[in-house]
């Protein structure tokens, strides 16, 4: 037998989208003036313009809040770092004590959860003052701090000028994909119980254990979405209302993890593992055809196309299992099956009528 196994959940991530090649444009030009403008300092802070564009690396960020945020961030840091080892410079130890007092000084201090992004480099500047600088201090400190801001604000900058796009669309098209995927998932499970019991494969087992991981990239990117707005003057005529999109994250959540539990089930049904569960034959059918409908329920609720029509079907076909289990003398095991699907069944429907009472 084969099982055709959909792999909605494991598609590769496109690389070079509008939204990337636009960040990349950013670090290019930013990189580029912050060194042209750091070869402008006088004097000694000119020997060190090579920190320049390491700034405003750092500071071209996705969004121009994370931009401004991770510039401070890293400042507060570095300066730490920064007199962290000019203070041991000073006290004249031998460099073979200094470097080791300056990385794990700066590890401790870079404990701090306030700091950020920028914590990282609070070791990095102290280690760099007590070898790269040591030899001259008061002039390290002041040309790596002065050109490191100066990139950073060449950063910004850019940032600013470049407005960062919204993400709204990135993440509720991910949303989409993410329904249309869970689909594809019930609807191999369908198969798998459709085509020919017991199955002969395990893979179709793989996709359960990784839909939690898709739901958490999901909300990361619904949450990027949110901060992409704030502070962006595109906002001012493009609103966005994340609370749809936490709902769905949080309603598919719920719905993957019953998911689970219906893998599971059928996976102890088949080798007992985890641990042996009872599926009676005469619900093999109904069961195939329950998961069959769920999926196209939550195609359904995607699409927002024959809703009540789907669900209905829906309705049945997991009343029909769940009149199987009332007259099979059986475990729990089967019975997790059913609460699992009447679960699912449960959380679409609260989710799709908060959705049409928000609308209304």
């Amino acid at each position: 037998m084969t099982v055709v196994v959909r792999r909605g959940l494991n598609r590769a991530k496109p690389i070079f989208t509008r939204y990337r090649l636009l960040l990349a444009l950013k670090a290019a030009i930013g990189v580029t003036v912050a060194w042209l403008v750091g070869r402008l300092l006088p004097g000694e802070l000119n020997d060190y313009a090579y920190y320049a564009p390491l700034g405003a690396l750092l500071g071209v960020a996705p969004t121009i809040v994370s931009s401004v945020r991770t510039s401070v961030e890293l400042i507060v840091s570095i300066s730490i770092g920064l007199g962290i080892g000019w203070v041991l410079v000073a006290s004249g130890l031998p460099w073979y004590v200094r470097a080791p007092l300056a990385a794990g000084a700066g590890m401790l201090i870079a404990g701090i959860r306030k700091l950020g992004e920028g914590s990282v480099y609070v070791p990095i500047a102290a280690v760099f003052v007590v070898i790269i600088g040591a030899g001259d201090p008061d002039s390290y400190v002041a040309g790596y701090i002065a050109q490191f801001a100066i990139g950073l604000l060449v950063g910004t900058v850019v940032n600013l000028v470049f407005i960062p796009p919204l993400m709204y669309g990135y993440a509720r098209g991910r949303i989409a994909d993410l329904k249309s995927d869970f689909a594809s998932a019930t609807e191999d499970l369908a198969t798998v119980l459709t085509t020919e019991w017991p199955p002969d494969r395990a893979d179709w087992l793989d996709d359960a254990r990784r839909r939690q991981r898709s739901v958490d990239e999901a909300e990361e990117m619904v949450r990027e979405a949110k901060e992409s707005g704030r502070g962006n003057p595109r906002a001012m005529w493009r609103r966005y209302d994340a609370s749809s999109d936490d709902a769905d994250i949080e309603a598919l959540r719920y719905v993957g993890l019953r998911l689970a539990d219906i893998s599971d089930a059928l996976g102890g049904a088949i080798w007992h593992q985890p641990v042996a569960v009872t599926i009676p034959d005469e619900s093999i059918e109904s069961l195939g055809t329950a998961l069959g409908e769920i999926a196209e329920y939550i195609r359904a609720w995607n699409t927002g196309v024959d809703i009540d029509e789907t669900r209905e079907r829906s309705a049945n076909a997991v009343q029909e299992v769940g009149e199987v289990f009332e007259r099979s003398a059986t475990e729990s095991g089967f019975g997790t099956i059913v609460f699992a699907l009447r679960s699912m069944l449960g959380r679409i429907d609260e989710r799709i009528e908060d959705a049409r009472s928000a609308e209304a």
